[in-house]
Order: C-alpha cells, then sequence, then structure tokens
C-alpha cells in the first residue's frame, strides 16, 4: 500500500511539473520580451520590412538596398535583387531540401551545425501565391538606427572571410540564393528551444519591434508585432 501510495505521489509531482511547464511555455509566448519601447524616430528616412508566417517557420523581408546598408555587399548572390530573406537553422535540414522526420528529429535535438539561407527577390510575396497555405505577413516601418540594430544583430550570426559571408552552395531558387557559414559560436546551437523563429524574434527585438519572451512557434510571434 505504502509502494502504491509513493508511486501515486511521484506521479502526481510528475504531472505537476510537466502542466507547469507547459503553461510557462504558453505564457511565454504572449508575454512580450521588452516592455515599454521607446518611440522610434522615423525622419522621413523609414525602412519597411515585411514579417512572413509560413507553416512553421517565420521570415523577415528586407530590401538589399537602403541608404544606410547593402546587402549584396556581404551576400553576391543578391546583385541585381530587390529584396532579401535571411534565414538561420540547422544545416542538414535546411539543406536538404526535403521534410523527414529524422532529419527533423535530429535538428531538434542533436543539431551538428547551422547555416544562413539568403533568397534574393524581384518583389515581395504575395497571398494569392500561397492560396490555401498557412502563410500570413505584416509590414513594419523601422527607423534607420532601429534597422541598423538589426542588421547588425543578423550579421553576428554569418561567418564571415575577407568581409564576406562564407558560401556553401547555391540555394534552391537558382543564382539569387544560396546557403552561407554561420558563426554558431555566436548564435549557439539549433536546438528546440533556439530554433528559426527564435533567431528572427532576436533580429526584431534588436530593432525594437515587440516580440514574446519566447517565440519558438511563428504564431505569437506575428500576432505581437504591430504593423505600420
Amino acid at each position: 500500500m505504502n509502494h502504491a501510495k509513493r508511486k501515486i505521489s511521484a506521479l502526481r509531482r510528475i504531472g505537476a511539473g510537466v502542466g507547469a511547464m507547459i503553461l510557462l511555455t504558453v505564457a511565454a509566448f504572449f508575454i512580450p520580451r521588452r516592455l515599454g519601447l521607446p518611440a522610434q524616430n522615423l525622419n522621413g528616412n523609414a525602412v519597411s520590412i515585411t514579417v512572413t508566417r509560413y507553416l512553421y517557420h517565420t521570415g523577415i523581408i528586407m530590401p538589399v538596398r537602403t541608404a544606410v546598408y547593402d546587402w549584396s555587399g556581404i551576400f553576391p548572390c543578391l546583385a541585381g535583387k530587390r529584396f532579401v530573406e535571411i534565414g538561420w537553422g540547422d544545416r542538414e535540414f535546411y539543406m536538404s531540401g526535403s521534410i523527414t522526420l529524422s532529419l527533423a528529429l535530429q535538428a531538434l535535438f542533436r543539431s551538428q551545425a547551422a547555416v544562413v539561407n539568403v533568397n534574393g527577390m524581384d518583389a515581395l510575396p504575395s497571398d494569392a501565391a500561397f492560396a490555401g497555405e498557412a502563410f500570413a505577413q505584416k509590414t513594419i516601418r523601422l527607423g534607420e538606427e532601429n534597422y541598423m540594430r538589426m542588421v547588425a544583430q543578423i550579421l553576428t550570426s554569418v561567418a564571415l572571410h575577407e568581409e564576406k559571408a562564407v558560401f556553401l552552395r547555391e540555394g534552391f531558387w537558382g543564382a539569387s540564393s544560396a546557403f552561407y557559414e554561420a558563426n554558431t559560436a555566436q548564435t549557439g546551437a539549433y536546438s528546440i528551444v533556439n530554433n528559426c523563429n527564435v533567431w528572427n524574434s532576436r533580429a526584431l527585438d534588436a530593432a525594437g519591434v515587440a516580440v514574446p519572451l519566447w517565440a519558438g512557434i511563428p504564431h505569437p510571434l506575428l500576432w505581437m508585432v504591430s504593423e505600420q
């Protein structure tokens, strides 16, 4: 009887612990990382960026060239393109071109290396292009100082050689897309708690954009971003 009571007590403690973890995780989706963000100085030179949400992934799309920064200087694949989307993720999963359970589990729990993916575009994606799929987007405006803080945050993730990103191979969308070596010493290893959405939230947070305390899934991140 005593053994049975101890077993039930242990199961209750485990259940309470799991429940508390779930509640804390859900709360982290809706609690902003920073309270009372300072107002931006847009001063007529704002940079418009687009935050996108796909099925399980978020993205940040920026102009390739602005008055304060030119991404093609570090990513040559962007020459001649108007917009760029930059992402970060597990190398094997990101570069595989296919989604399998084994690759997903390895990325989430045993990632060996990370990679930066760059995709040049002539136009912003449209809702019509993703008809029937889980897609949403918001456009926000950043002052130049806030934008450059975001640029600096993104660049910490890129491994550089002679002021150029270290090229790995061409991406899935032709010569205007490519995979580059990530600076894992700065970003940490990819994992279930440090994934592509968390990486995007750090970039937006650096720009003074409201983001969740933890943005492990895409919906809370896009929900918290205020469109301008």
